[in-house]
């Protein structure tokens, strides 16, 4: 039987929408998608997540048994993926800091009780509640413990973990509260945004009370063989907070901010230095002439009354490392019951880390 025409046209039409439809699925099978995260570990065997943002060219690494920490975060930059964490990734024994992005919690810095002695030529860091003395180690000990993995994904807007530290016999030791700590990473539109939710067990009998930060370091300079001179630092910050003998803040202020930006060579954050009274989101750019630059900051539920620090600065071009600690807390809190956050039984806490890597144009 003849063919129509009509029926030949519809054929051939046919025809050229099915070779297009299959060379659109050719194509969308060989595009990978933008968000995924990966299962691997380091040279020394340390476990990580690795989640990444294909069209931002952008990697934040997860080490759940380090303390739940950023373990590295890199960028692809002229051709090649730059580490942007001080020893990012890197786990072999070696003197100093040791880098990366350790959760601080509980405590932030040392505790020192009141009427301490030494022993053996130090003060051992420990807080008096209740009549008891406490151990608690410099900074807390959330970056010590390993963390459980609750849930990995990745979909079309982002790729992410989620972690939890939950309290347990060795933690009532040192801290006597039912408590969660979780922790979400989230890699999404070339950023990183770590999240925090700090759970008060309902049994608690009292409020709980702790400060919280994060002593994310980043290698400088940022672009291999950048002169240090040409690296920069800028923030809004209204005032320094000033130290008492103990090293820790003592309420007392004088103004420092980094706005217009700072050659960092021109500072020294050793010992360390500790800033506020920002109007809004605290925020603190770190930025290389050699084309990549880092802002971090930060935004919490609430915060607690006056003083308390909400960036901790340490290191510099000397140290080859610049720490912009966000932090909500005070140094020492543990122990002077101020500048800390004190959450009822049953009650939650929310802090956002959000951390943002930028190239100059063209780059």
């Amino acid at each position: 039987m003849p063919i129509s025409f009509d029926t030949l046209v519809a054929r051939i039409i046919w025809c050229v929408l099915a070779l297009g439809a299959a060379a659109g699925s050719s194509l969308l099978a060989a595009t990978p998608p933008r968000y995924s995260l990966q299962e691997t570990t380091t040279a020394e065997k340390i476990p990580l997540i690795v989640l990444r943002d294909e069209t931002s060219r952008l990697e934040a690494a997860v080490a759940p048994t380090q303390g739940g920490e950023l373990s590295g975060l890199a960028v692809e930059f002229e051709g090649r993926w730059v580490e942007l964490l001080y020893r990012g990734r890197d786990y072999k024994t070696a003197p100093g800091f040791r880098g990366k992005a350790s959760i601080l919690w509980p405590a932030v810095g040392s505790s020192v009780p009141a009427k301490a002695t030494q022993v053996n030529g130090r003060i051992e860091s420990a807080y008096d509640y209740q009549g008891k003395r406490f151990p608690m180690p410099q900074h807390g000990f959330a970056r010590l413990k390993p963390w459980q993995v609750v849930r990995t994904w990745a979909n079309e807007v982002e790729a992410a973990v989620e972690l939890v530290l939950p309290d347990d016999a060795d933690t009532r030791t040192q801290y006597p509260f039912g408590f969660a700590v979780h922790v979400i990473y989230r890699v999404s539109e070339g950023r990183v945004e770590i999240h925090h939710e700090v759970k008060a067990s309902a049994d608690n009998a009292a409020p709980m009370f702790f400060s919280i930060g994060n002593h994310i370091g980043f290698a400088v300079p940022l672009v291999a063989g950048s002169s240090t001179e040409a690296i920069t630092v800028e923030s809004p910050s209204r005032f320094e907070y000033l130290r008492g003998k103990n090293g820790a803040p003592d309420g007392t202020t004088r103004e420092r901010s980094f706005r217009p930006s700072t050659p960092l060579g021109k500072l020294r954050f050793v010992p360390a230095m500790s800033v506020g009274g920002y109007h809004g989101d605290p925020w603190f750019q770190l930025s290389d002439a050699g084309g990549l630059g880092v802002r971090v900051t930060h935004h919490a539920q609430s915060t607690p009354a006056p003083p308390f620090v909400q960036f901790n600065l340490w290191g510099g071009t000397a140290e080859g490392y610049f720490c912009p600690e966000p932090i909500v807390g005070l140094h020492n809190s543990l122990n002077t019951q101020t500048g800390q956050v004190n959450l009822a039984p049953g009650k939650s806490w929310r802090w956002q880390i959000r951390v943002e890597p930028g190239r100059s144009a063209g780059r």
